[in-house]
């Protein structure tokens, strides 16, 4: 019955981390329509919803001490007790970062952040990091190491991307400073998202080998 409670315990844990990673995605999908479509309503939605990411972190947080407290955890077990928090936090981070984005929007609404020829480079960086946070909750869920490594190359991608934003706003930007700041800054936030979610996959390699190289 002991170890029952145990494996429930830490299947509550598991369980909490698939729905941050689901939510996390969920934030910047609509972080991104709020960005590219001018949608106040999803832009709303996104910082409204980050309370609930805050309360599993939370949850998370509060949940590993009850388990070391009352059982004395296997090796693998306490490695999986240890990324928790850590994956946690990563989630928690990347839910943030849409809301960055989402404010952003927020702000200069009805007027959109994003001029015409910013468009390519901005759509591709948010199509990248909905696949990311997409990819994270698969590899929460497999623990693949195969599915972790993809996440580096999906990182790459956004990294590129970034690049070309930045070449674009150096090359005589004619819609002024204000806007060259607003896309630099959520250049920067879909970059940050893309590195947590590189970090979450880290600590699943780690889970599983006892190592991290990524």
């Amino acid at each position: 019955m002991a170890r029952d409670s145990y494996d429930e315990q830490l299947d509550r844990v598991t369980g909490v981390l698939a729905s941050m990673s689901r939510n996390a995605g969920a934030a910047i999908r609509g972080a991104s329509a709020a960005l590219l479509d001018v949608d106040r309503g999803a832009a709303e939605a996104v910082v409204a919803g980050d309370a609930v990411l805050d309360g599993q972190r939370a949850e998370v947080e509060a949940m590993i001490p009850e388990v070391l407290v009352r059982h004395q955890p296997v090796a693998s077990d306490l490695r999986l007790l240890v990324c928790a928090l850590r994956i946690a936090s990563c989630l928690e981070r990347m839910g943030d970062l849409a809301v960055h984005v989402a404010k952003i929007a927020l702000m200069r609404h009805p007027i959109g952040v994003v001029p015409e020829p910013a468009v390519p480079v901005m759509t591709a960086m948010a199509d990248a990091a909905a696949r990311i946070a997409d990819k994270t909750a698969i590899v929460l869920a497999t623990r693949d190491r195969l599915d972790a490594m993809q996440l580096g190359l999906d990182d790459d991608e956004v990294d590129a991307a970034q690049e070309r934003l930045l070449s674009l706003l150096a090359s005589r930007w004619p819609y002024g400073v204000e806007s060259a700041i607003d896309l630099a800054l959520v250049g920067r936030y879909y970059e940050r998202f893309a590195d947590n979610a590189v970090n979450v996959s880290r600590q699943v390699v780690f889970l599983v080998t006892g190592t991290i190289r990524l």
